[in-house]
């Protein structure tokens, strides 16, 4: 929104104690495991920004509990495949040639915002191998969240997704909707009713770069928005703010389940 408009839409400034306040109230407690999602730009002055929205979350939980955040590169991946905007087809052999393999402590995230690459980056949070959907964790089960994530369906039952499912994990959409709710994506996997497509990113085997070809699903996220508000409605859940964005908080397993059973109808 342009930090104008956040300043005359705030009356005080945000902080990490008032966020963490905030987090408290909304019954995000210490021990808690929270996914999140966010939009800095949706919020209110907030003093520190990113860095304090990551560090409210943090305090919020505690370092007994989890903080995690999706950290997508999905420009890791097969140039003949990019759209919006695609690129001229005698690019494709350079691009092959000279783009970088995925390095979990290296590449950026892509379109992700300024919260989940500030994350990614900060001390103590691990993050998973996936070249093209990774994610990114800090807290007392970071390890377990972030290991062992499959290169196949990344975000099925051998991803982060699945760990936080097992942690009984809350999602908090921080100014976003329901299409960056990347746990509907298990949902999918679990209801079986998707194609599968072949993938390619750039990984490191053997110390050398491969363009490593892996097994995904279609989807298309947009469709979230709608069943994600069915569920809304049907549960009679309450939007609130949280440093003055729009904000929802779910449990993740009832969310799941739920748009599972939806999907495979």
């Amino acid at each position: 929104m342009g930090e104008k408009k956040a300043i005359r839409k705030t009356k005080t400034p945000h902080t990490v104690a008032s966020i963490c306040e905030e987090l408290h109230n909304l019954g995000i407690a210490k021990g808690d495991t929270v996914i999140l999602h966010a939009a800095l730009g949706q919020a209110g002055w907030v003093c520190g920004g990113d860095v304090a929205i990551i560090k409210a979350f943090q305090k919020a939980v505690t370092e007994s509990g989890n903080l995690v955040m999706a950290s997508q590169s999905t420009n890791m991946s097969d140039p003949a495949k990019w759209r919006n905007p695609a690129v001229p087809k005698e690019w494709w052999p350079t691009i092959y040639e000279e783009m970088p393999a995925y390095n979990p402590d290296e590449t950026p995230t892509f379109f992700m915002g300024v919260i989940p690459e500030t994350f990614r980056k900060m001390a103590n949070v691990k993050r998973s191998s996936h070249p093209k959907y990774s994610f990114c964790a800090w807290g007392s089960d970071s390890a377990f969240i972030t290991e062992k994530h499959a290169l196949n369906f990344g975000f099925g039952e051998q991803s982060p997704l699945a760990r936080l499912y097992e942690l009984h994990a809350k999602i908090v959409l921080f100014g976003v909707d329901h299409n960056k709710n990347t746990s509907l994506h298990l949902a999918e996997h679990r209801a079986k009713a998707f194609r599968i497509q072949q993938e390619k990113s750039p990984i490191m085997v053997g110390g050398e770069k491969v363009w490593q070809s892996y097994d995904e699903i279609t989807s298309n996220s947009e469709e979230f928005i709608g069943i994600g508000r069915d569920y809304e409605q049907k549960t009679a859940h309450q939007p609130t703010t949280l440093a003055g964005a729009p904000t929802k908080i779910f449990d993740m397993r009832d969310l799941v389940d739920y748009v599972s059973g939806v999907i495979s109808e």
